[in-house]
């Protein structure tokens, strides 16, 4: 096996941020900030801290997420692993200052709001650390997927809100379903781009446990499915107008254009980034809906 099959350019500190992803943080916590303020709990300082902190550790996730990589760099000789081990080393050692960073702010939200607030954190902090971290390692044991939609979706969303109001709703665990799947969405892209670098080095995701085919039909099950989820939260009184989500319908084509046969390894880089495009235009227009 070659290193440079490894693609070492990934490592590099914009890469390493992978920047399309903000729109995960920016989403859900946006999502948890409104419903708080359409129940007449709002606190702007809170709401911009839980910004703040919400895409520090967003940005602290990513880099850490090729913490372990460095493994498989280790076994091949020269130069060139050598830079990249020291490029994975430094974006991990700066995913731990903007985590902390991160907490700090949650820590002042904590003395606002009260305990509940940490042992949310705390699992979150934990679940964003396992997803690559050892000895639990989402990624490795196919876990990927759903351990984001609780996570990165559900928990974010809750978080949020209640980092903002204070109080604690089930109506918000509801209403955060539609950005969960979508948030879980986004890492199965990444995890359909890499399929062939991932199966050629081992690496179990889920992906790669279930098959190319089943994780596109996986992939646009999850895409299509946040429609008819969100017809259910308006028959159930959580959406006031779900005909704002038209406005994210024709962003959906793209991205479900890429899972045809005829797309190669090359196409399929575009599938993160037109995800990416579709989860905040989706997710602020199901904002609009749940304001207007």
């Amino acid at each position: 096996m070659d290193v440079l099959d490894l693609n070492p350019d990934k490592y590099r500190l914009i890469r390493a941020l992978r920047p399309f992803s903000y729109s995960v943080a920016l989403v859900t916590c946006s999502l948890g900030i409104v419903l708080a303020y359409h129940q007449g709990n709002g606190s702007m300082p809170r709401a911009v801290l839980v910004i703040l902190a919400g895409l520090l550790l967003q940005a602290a996730t990513n880099l850490a997420n090729d913490h372990a990589d460095i493994t498989l760099w280790r076994r091949y000789p020269g130069e060139l692993s050598r830079q990249v081990i020291a490029h994975i080393t430094f974006n991990f050692r700066l995913a731990g200052v903007l985590a902390l960073l991160g907490c700090a702010m949650g820590l002042w939200l904590v003395r606002e709001v009260g305990w509940p607030l940490l042992v949310l954190g705390v699992v979150g902090v934990i679940g964003g650390y396992c997803y690559t971290g050892e000895p639990v390692n989402y990624k490795e044991r196919g876990l990927g997927v759903p351990a984001v939609f609780l996570f990165t979706g559900v928990l974010m969303v809750t978080g949020a809100y209640f980092a903002v109001g204070g109080v604690w709703s089930h109506e918000v665990v509801w209403a955060s379903i539609p950005v969960s799947m979508l948030s879980s969405t986004l890492i199965l892209a990444n995890e359909i781009r890499d399929y062939l670098d991932d199966t050629h080095h081992n690496i179990h995701t889920l992906t790669v446990r279930i098959g190319l085919v089943r994780a596109k039909w996986l992939y646009g099950s999850l895409l299509l499915g946040v429609f008819p989820c969100s017809i259910a939260l308006y028959l159930f009184g959580i959406l006031s107008n779900p005909f704002y989500l038209l406005l994210a319908l024709p962003f959906i084509v793209a991205p479900l254009k890429l899972l045809g046969d005829h797309c190669d390894e090359v196409d399929r880089e575009r599938l993160p980034p037109l995800t990416g495009r579709f989860f905040v235009l989706f997710g602020f227009s199901f904002i609009l809906s749940i304001l207007l």
